[in-house]
């Protein structure tokens, strides 16, 4: 959240922020309560936080800019969400919150790989803007390792959770730590979940201004920086309407 106000970034990323915070938070109360509402306070945000991001990545690059309804995708998403967030409540079934946050996240993630490897996408104009794309494919596929990195340590540690707790018990602590799978579950979605939000602004941001506007720093804690201030005249879809009306012009002329 400090860069987002830092960077001056859209306030949307507040809340995609403020959610990871929440999932974190719920997680660990969670852990200490093995309460059935702290697990819904780690579980239904990670919904919430997904779609947000899904909603955020789609109301920018779904459709390159054209003219559409804008209520029409926030008011899907939210219907979905509010859908599953019942579902889940009144049935509890584990296995239906990991099919929907899949799915959420699939539809997020394949949408942004279809925007970054299309020709015609906006992300093409520039030097600039495939430079942001760049960016943007490093975030993301850093993310996705990230996750599936500790999906897998989980359900290795799921497997063999009587041989490890044994392991643990004979080198002791603090080298037992080492061996906690569900902790290291934890610390690399959590790593993951970053770089995605993180990717999601690169390409959001680069939409809703112009990739000139910033650029990624990679420091221990990757962030965007801002390098030039908002300017409504200079904007990647405007860059983008520019460089594809001639083509249209042309198109229309060898039609005649």
């Amino acid at each position: 959240m400090y860069r987002v106000h830092t960077e001056r970034l859209a306030s949307r990323f507040y809340l995609c922020s403020l959610g990871v915070g929440v999932v974190g938070f719920g997680s660990f109360l969670f852990h200490m309560t093995l309460k059935h509402e702290a697990q819904l306070l780690d579980e239904l945000p990670m919904i919430w936080v997904g779609t947000l991001l899904t909603w955020s990545m789609l109301d920018q690059t779904l459709f390159f800019g054209w003219r559409v309804n804008r209520l029409i995708l926030p008011t899907v998403l939210l219907s979905l969400v509010v859908w599953i967030t019942v579902t889940y409540v009144t049935n509890g079934d584990p296995v239906f919150h990991q099919v929907a946050y899949a799915s959420i996240m699939t539809v997020s993630i394949t949408h942004a790989i279809f925007i970054m490897v299309h020709p015609n996408a906006p992300l093409n104009v520039s030097d600039s803007s495939r430079r942001m794309r760049a960016d943007a494919r490093r975030l993301e596929r850093q993310g996705t390792i990230s996750f599936i990195v500790g999906f897998a340590i989980w359900n290795v540690d799921n497997i063999f959770c009587g041989r490890l707790r044994a392991a643990r018990d004979v080198v002791g602590y603090p080298w037992a730590m080492l061996l906690e799978g569900h902790g290291w579950w934890h610390i690399f979605t959590g790593i993951g979940a970053y770089l995605l939000v993180l990717a999601c602004e690169v390409i959001t941001m680069s939409y809703m201004e112009h990739p000139d506007n910033f650029v990624m720093v990679y420091s221990m804690l990757p962030y965007l920086k801002r390098v030039k201030p908002y300017n409504p005249s200079h904007t990647l879809l405007r860059d983008f309407s520019a460089k594809k009306q001639p083509l249209q012009d042309a198109g229309t002329k060898k039609q005649n």
